[in-house]
């Protein structure tokens, strides 16, 4: 049994925020820097097909669009480490702004669909300085990202370990719009969520089974259906936070309007939630 954090003071627990005075610069970096992306022709990738490898030659940054990716390291023994998961309006590959070239592949989870620039295009976007504050923005909540991982591996147990995966995977869909009920598609295996969270695959097994009867969540046949989500947040309770970056000002799907003129046809791959359920 997990024992129950106590209550951490408000100031502790609160949310991180940005700060006021650069509120607005970050929604118009968001808006250019997401603009110059929807600008190159959309790229379609397979499951298991690499986004970016290690010997390309020119790293590139990704904004994807729909359907997931991840991040991995392979080990010496053979085993595979999934650094990061990659949802539908995440940019991946910003470190490659200043690398030589990548260090680790970036592979899709399913079909997915992406924009892609080269590194020195996202180098001559950061002449403005609302773009170079949102690229910054979008590091740091990168890193809180791996914070919250390895606290989570760090300190909890499997079932805590799972709870806040899929809990951090509804928050971020949730946040870009893509979902509005307490379900989503997640096309991860279960050996891929045992490899990102340090877990065995009979362990994560186990896990998602009595998460199931105990009716805090359902993962079936890669779909999860949230019953619980009071229950999903006391298991990230403490946890390191990502501060919540402001929304774009129109949706991308505006931006690809506004870009084509008016009366044009929407693109059919476009179209919020569906993105997401590959």
């Amino acid at each position: 049994m997990v024992e129950k954090l106590p209550s951490l003071p408000s100031e502790l627990s609160e949310r991180p925020r940005y700060a006021a005075q650069v509120t607005e610069d970050l929604l118009t970096g968001g808006r250019r820097l997401r603009q110059a992306f929807l600008q190159t022709p959309m790229r379609f990738a397979g499951r298991d097909m690499p986004l970016i490898r290690p010997s390309d030659p020119e790293p590139s940054v990704i904004l994807m669009r729909s359907g997931f990716a991840f991040r991995f390291c392979g080990l010496a023994d053979g085993r595979r480490a999934i650094l990061n998961v990659v949802t539908p309006g995440d940019f991946i590959g910003l470190d490659h702004i200043v690398l030589h070239r990548p260090i680790e592949e970036i592979t899709a989870a399913n079909r997915v669909g992406y924009h892609q620039l080269r590194a020195s295009e996202v180098r001559a976007l950061m002449a403005d300085p609302a773009v170079t504050l949102q690229i910054l923005a979008l590091m740091a909540e990168g890193r809180w990202r791996g914070d919250r991982l390895a606290t989570s591996i760090g300190r909890l147990d499997a079932r805590g370990r799972i709870c806040v995966l899929l809990l951090d995977l509804y928050d971020r869909l949730r946040r870009h719009g893509l979902i509005s009920r307490m379900t989503y598609n997640l096309p991860l295996t279960q050996e891929q969520i045992a490899d990102h969270l340090g877990l065995t695959l009979v362990h994560v097994n186990r896990t998602l089974r009595r998460l199931r009867e105990e009716r805090i969540v359902l993962v079936d046949r890669q779909v999860v259906i949230i019953m619980n989500l009071e229950r999903l947040r006391e298991f990230a309770q403490g946890l390191p936070q990502p501060a919540e970056l402001p929304g774009p000002v129109v949706s991308d799907e505006r931006m690809l309007e506004e870009q084509r003129g008016r009366g044009a046809e929407p693109d059919a791959t476009l179209n919020g939630a569906k993105t997401v359920v590959i």
